[in-house]
């Protein structure tokens, strides 16, 4: 007969067994539905990938006069910033300056969108035309600058010819877009 001094009068409590497999895969489940709810969260609020530089412009508002304004403060602005854009015609049918000049263009058309169209449908319309020769030329540079061949020449003059169009376009309904050469 064992005596009652060997017996234990309380149970040992064990340590219940780690569930490491377990709470991983709760981890694991948990952060890709955030990832996954994060993505359609930042999708919804930009608009999607998808759009094109006209879906994420400001509303339209005011006259022509406002927007000319708008476009004389982002061509100054482009202007101190791009040093580029200031130079001329000449710098731009540099093949040398191919990215630094359609970083220059993007910046303008950038800053151009920023600036919200007047509100009247046929100043809207004026305004719109222009913007897209922007498009258009930013368009030409990038293709220049992500082609693996060598830019020709003229490839270059016909981008060159797109940011004046472009420029002397906004110069023509009210802009001062003297500091862009």
């Amino acid at each position: 007969m064992k005596l009652l001094e060997d017996v234990p009068s309380a149970v040992a409590h064990r340590p219940p067994p780690r569930r490491t497999k377990l709470t991983l895969a709760v981890a694991a489940a948990f952060l890709l539905v955030a990832a996954v709810a994060g993505a359609m969260l930042v999708a919804s609020s930009s608009g999607g990938s998808g759009d094109s530089a006209a879906d994420r412009d400001p509303r339209p508002s005011g006259t022509l006069a406002d927007w000319a304004t708008g476009i004389t403060d982002a061509c100054t602005t482009v202007a101190a910033e791009q040093p580029i854009m200031a130079q001329g015609a000449e710098a731009r049918l540099d093949v040398v300056n191919l990215d630094a000049v359609q970083a220059g263009t993007s910046a303008l058309v950038a800053a151009v969108h920023d600036v919200p169209l007047p509100a009247e449908e046929a100043e809207q319309a004026q305004a719109s035309a222009t913007v897209a020769v922007g498009d258009q030329a930013t368009q030409a540079w990038t293709a220049l600058t992500d082609s693996s061949a060598e830019a020709t020449p003229e490839q270059v003059a016909q981008a060159a010819e797109l940011t004046a169009g472009f420029v002397a376009g906004m110069t023509q309904l009210g802009a001062n877009c003297a500091p862009i050469g």
